[in-house]
């Protein structure tokens, strides 16, 4: 699980620039919950997932919090840091499913990519997908429903835990689409009874992928496609 070949743009890397990375970074490890980087901190270091899923959360003045994007193996956390932008954070960072991570600190990687054409294009490319999904998920959150957007989470998070069972928190997912939590168990209920799910004291089984993809808005695809 510690081959950074696992990480999606660390595998189009040319092997010198690969080897570089495996040299400077160690793996780490976080739990279910585990906050990565807070809004406003000064990012100190670049995460590239090699197992599980980040989510990236505003977080406005009063509490609340909206996920923005999500980045499994595919991307990286801390690009535009590594390109020389601004280094505090504007989001809070947050493990959604326990990660495996290669971690190198924002002083090496700038190095890094300041002597390799191709880090730098991954870092493009990563802030790009980005952007691009932030985006989407915008335009979701505000013309589609909690029942959408609640199975276009499930099966962005079933790809990147690379299962259809997970461990689902309901506070956790509550932070994530914005909403309160007596939204997330109503929704549940409905999926149960409609025989795409079965959830129990927080343990969650995808049973029928097509009803849940079926249920979903189009906006799964469309981030699917982008991320790939």
């Amino acid at each position: 699980m510690d081959d950074p070949l696992r990480n999606k743009l660390l595998a189009l890397l040319p092997l010198r620039d690969l080897e570089s990375v495996r040299e400077r970074s160690s793996v780490v490890g976080y739990t279910q919950g585990d906050v990565v980087q807070k809004e406003g901190q000064e990012i100190t270091a670049v995460h590239f997932p090699l197992s599980g899923m980040f989510s990236l959360l505003v977080v406005l003045k009063d509490g609340r919090t909206a996920e923005t994007s999500v980045v499994g193996r595919e991307g990286m956390i801390g690009a535009r840091a590594g390109l020389g932008a601004p280094r505090r954070s504007l989001v809070r960072v947050v493990a959604q499913l326990p990660v495996q991570a290669l971690k190198i600190s924002v002083k090496e990687f700038r190095n890094l990519v300041t002597h390799s054409a191709p880090m730098a294009e991954l870092c493009v490319r990563s802030a790009d997908v980005l952007l691009d999904q932030t985006r989407m998920t915008a335009a979701c959150n505000a013309l589609h429903g909690v029942e959408q957007r609640f199975c276009r989470w499930l099966l962005h998070t079933a790809d990147r835990a690379e299962s259809d069972h997970f461990v689902l928190k309901q506070e956790l997912l509550s932070e994530m689409l914005g909403v309160h939590r007596t939204y997330i168990t109503d929704v549940a209920n409905r999926l149960q009874k409609r025989g795409a799910i079965a959830y129990s004291r927080g343990k969650l089984q995808i049973l029928d992928r097509s009803l849940v993809r079926d249920l979903s808005c189009e906006c799964y695809g469309l981030l699917k496609r982008n991320s790939s």
